[in-house]
């Protein structure tokens, strides 16, 4: 959990997945979320803004983004990054425990939304069900809640590199990594909306070089520095006969609408 709240260790995974991805995510979830002007929107789990910027171009000059984290540092670096656009931005630090309860003392201008978003960060909830209905009540009507996250095969080349290198990769990460957007997330949407979308994609990432790999792991929450050597003998080898490694980032959007009362 320290690993990943971390604001430089997320932004240097964000940047190798970014500058070498095949389909922008962003480009493909706000494709599918549709943002219209005007709109009010909760960012929950916000992160250094890898989301947040595009939500602030959608909603524009007369909508509002909310965007809440737990680590001052990451929201510190959104606020840098959004510029002239922070009129229309209020950075709240809070975990997604509380989060409710701290937007009802910081948030009087805009209490509910009409966008509830998240993108990689409800699996870090300690009750994620708990969370999707404090979200519930924070909707305006015919409000939707947006979930992203990785599923089912995700990550698996560089799993299996890792693994190779004798570390063991912790149940949590395993469980965020593949498991957590079918059995949490579409199975709460599914017993508590009357509509349910999900979207799909397989996006490879294309490392050219054993550097962007390493430095890609080496930000990760699975980071284990005693395996360093061993991982980067193995990652040697792969490049003596590939020219790149390819990683697998599996993508889910969930989005929810017509909460049951």
């Amino acid at each position: 959990m320290s690993r990943a709240t971390q604001s430089e260790l997320l932004e240097q995974r964000i940047a190798e997945n970014a500058s070498s991805q095949q389909v922008d995510l962003a480009t493909w979830i706000f494709e599918r979320v549709r943002v219209q002007p005007g709109e009010t929107v909760l960012e929950l789990c916000c992160g250094t803004g890898g989301q947040t910027l595009a939500l602030l171009d959608l909603v524009g000059e007369g909508g509002h983004v909310t965007a809440l984290d737990i680590s001052r540092s990451a929201l510190d670096t959104l606020a840098s990054k959004a510029g002239s656009k922070n009129e229309r931005l209020t950075c709240v630090e809070a975990n997604l425990e509380n989060f409710a309860a701290t937007l009802s003392q910081v948030e009087k201008q805009h209490a509910t939304f009409d966008l509830i978003f998240c993108a990689y960060g409800l699996y870090y909830s300690s009750d994620a069900r708990r969370t999707l209905e404090h979200a519930c009540r924070l909707l305006n009507p015919g409000g939707r809640i947006a979930v992203v996250g990785p599923f089912g095969p995700n990550n698996k080349p560089l799993f299996d590199l890792v693994r190779a290198s004798g570390v063991e990769i912790a149940a949590p990460v395993i469980a965020s990594s593949e498991t957590f957007m079918l059995q949490t997330v579409v199975d709460w949407g599914a017993r508590n909306c009357e509509s349910l979308a999900v979207h799909t994609l397989m996006n490879p990432v294309r490392w050219t070089t054993p550097e962007r790999v390493l430095n890609y792991w080496q930000n990760t929450t699975f980071y284990e520095a005693k395996k360093r050597d061993s991982f980067e003998t193995l990652l040697q080898k792969h490049f003596t006969r590939e020219s790149a490694f390819v990683n697998e980032k599996w993508i889910m959007l969930v989005e929810m609408r017509h909460v049951r009362s």
